[in-house]
């Protein structure tokens, strides 16, 4: 689930929701549930279908049917796992407020704010070739040295890197791969 929604850009807009669905996750004790809901909400909002119905430009549902489309849904796909009262009440929030259609970035924010809390920083690591867990560890080491922190590290592959890697933790991207390399030589001998 992380996979799809880290590809996410959040706004300052939906911070305050992020903040409010983290402090009551946090007051309930139960961040993992919450961070649950979220991410399964996240990828039913950022269904492109979903995403045209959830926004604020379709007039055919009323914000409740939204809220109540979103929490029937989660509920199905936790295998009829009942979505909390608390959790039900956000989303008629962010559907009061026409915000249903930005849930992928506010539980994006969420889990940012999950993983400072618990020490933990997201990173990616995308190379060209495929990670061996021993190439995995180094990088975790490394990261963990320099953020000192804790690291869930999620490794992607891409060809068009050509050879290399590319690191992203947060908005620092450490770009060691053959086409970002490339692209700077390009642009140096273009000036």
């Amino acid at each position: 689930m992380a996979e799809t929604i880290t590809a996410v850009r959040p706004t300052a807009a939906d911070r305050p929701y992020a903040r409010a669905a983290f402090e009551e996750a946090q007051a309930v004790q139960d961040l993992p549930l919450w961070s649950e809901l979220l991410q399964t909400a996240a990828i039913i909002a950022g269904n492109p279908a979903m995403h045209r119905l959830l926004g604020p430009w379709n007039p055919a549902l009323r914000g409740e049917q939204k809220a109540e489309l979103v929490a029937g849904l989660c509920r199905d796909v936790r295998d009829g796992a009942e979505v909390p009262d608390a959790f039900a009440t956000f989303l008629k929030v962010l559907a009061e407020n026409h915000r249903l259609h930005q849930l992928p970035s506010i539980a994006v924010l969420f889990e940012r704010l999950r993983a400072e809390a618990e020490s933990t920083i997201h990173a990616e690591l995308v190379s060209a070739a495929a990670v061996t867990s021993a190439q995995r560890e180094v990088v975790i080491k490394a990261l963990k040295a320099r953020f000192k922190r804790d690291i869930v590290l999620n490794c992607l592959q891409d060809q068009s890197l050509i050879a290399g890697a590319v690191i992203r933790v947060g908005d620092l991207v450490i770009d060691g791969s053959a086409r970002g390399r490339l692209d700077k030589l390009a642009t140096a001998l273009s000036q």
